[in-house]
């Protein structure tokens, strides 16, 4: 049991995979790393390209400054273009974590 909340902490508060990683399933776990960076790169580079298109069309001979800052993620945040790697992210991380607790409680059943 106690190897089985270490595997889902693991993929649920540090990164995804590495609970799989933990469980010594090392292919699903490579996936599941390598997965969860390019989305957080998608995610990142999304971010930056919608907050430079809002500044510019938007602020952009006033200096940025904290409210304007505000006002642009504010904005954002409420593009679907934002959420669709958002969620695929989000939606990663959880199974990640469900995974890595389920296998390793199973393995640990096994072993019983």
């Amino acid at each position: 049991m106690r190897r089985a909340i270490t595997a889902f902490l693991l993929s649920a508060l540090v990164f995804p995979g590495l609970g799989q990683l933990y469980n010594q399933d090392r292919r699903k776990g490579i996936f599941l790393v390598l997965a969860a960076n390019a989305l957080l790169g998608g995610v990142l580079l999304i971010t930056l390209i919608l907050l430079s298109r809002e500044y510019t069309a938007v602020y952009y001979p006033r200096p940025l400054d904290l409210a304007i800052f505000k006002n642009l993620l504010a904005d954002t945040i409420i593009r679907p273009l934002f959420w669709l790697p958002f969620g695929s992210l989000l939606a990663l991380w959880g199974y990640a974590a469900v995974d890595a607790g389920r296998r390793a409680y199973a393995a640990s059943k096994d072993d019983s």
